[in-house]
């Protein structure tokens, strides 16, 4: 006689979980409600949407009814709710069978919901980088493609790649990204050179790095690695190089300001190129 699935696994107890379809879930707007969290107005997440399109929602959210509607609401899981109708969308114009997303019922004071929503969003703790390429090779090496794994890992195609390069790079170059000494985008800079230039150039990143904030951090070892932007003229300079600049160079200046745009090809043309050869200056200012 087969066992029930307390007994098959050891289990200490079970419950029911229930199947929704995310079109009848109501999304908590309202401000004055236990249930508000602002994130509900983040934009939907179309490569979480391509995960739950490829493999159904594997973590079930938690529900509340609304005393005073009737209205199930959502209390756990506003960004899967969301994610799984956009999923559902594309599934229906391909004429494929909607998803259903597995929850459970809140059971707690609607009250003292805050509380759930704060520690299930903020004590997780996500893959490293390098224990995140580790995944994608370990699910490569059983046969997935690189566009699984990008919808496994709610990516592109060109993360996985440049994910997976970081294993590439030499065991110093792993250890500073994981000890967030240098950045993932340096490392994957740093796969184009030898083992040994990579330690060296690792160790001058993480010295240039060393006891500075982020943002003086970002700039030394940009150059470091000799792509430091140039620095972006403020448009008080801009106008005061207007003063003396004319022709081609003025009308690019002006063209920078928002002042006027080229009306002819030929305008926009010289003034483009104009535009090119003023030092430092690469974007229209503020």
């Amino acid at each position: 006689m087969a066992k029930n699935s307390i007994d098959a696994y050891a289990a200490s107890g079970k419950t029911n979980l229930l199947f929704f379809d995310p079109d009848t879930l109501v999304l908590v707007t309202d401000k004055a409600s236990p249930l508000y969290d602002e994130r509900v107005h983040l934009p939907v997440d179309e490569n979480l949407a391509r995960n739950i399109d490829y493999q159904g929602v594997l973590q079930p959210i938690a529900v509340s009814k609304n005393p005073e509607t009737g209205d199930v609401e959502v209390a756990i899981g506003r960004q899967r709710t969301k994610a799984a109708r956009l999923a559902n969308e594309w599934r229906r114009a391909r004429g494929v069978e909607p998803i259903l997303i597995p929850g459970f019922v809140h059971r707690g004071d609607r009250r003292n919901a805050l509380d759930v929503i704060i520690g299930e969003n903020e004590l997780r703790q996500a893959d490293t980088p390098i224990g995140r390429a580790g995944k994608m090779r370990d699910a490569m090496a059983l046969g997935r493609s690189e566009e699984q794994l990008a919808m496994l890992f709610g990516c592109t195609p060109q993360t996985v790649k440049a994910t997976l390069a970081l294993l590439e790079c030499c065991s110093a170059v792993q250890q500073a990204v994981e000890r967030e000494q240098i950045s993932v985008t340096h490392a994957r800079q740093l796969v184009k050179l030898t083992p040994a230039e990579q330690r060296e150039k690792v160790r001058d990143l993480v010295a240039a790095g060393s006891d500075k904030p982020a943002h003086a951090k970002a700039k030394a070892q940009r150059a470091v690695m000799g792509d430091a932007a140039p620095r972006m003229k403020t448009r008080k300079q801009i106008l005061a190089e207007l003063e003396s600049a004319s022709g081609a160079k003025a009308d690019a200046l002006r063209w920078v300001l928002g002042m006027e745009a080229a009306g002819t090809l030929p305008g926009l043309t010289a003034a483009v190129s104009a535009f090119r050869d003023l030092d430092a200056t690469t974007a229209k200012a503020a």
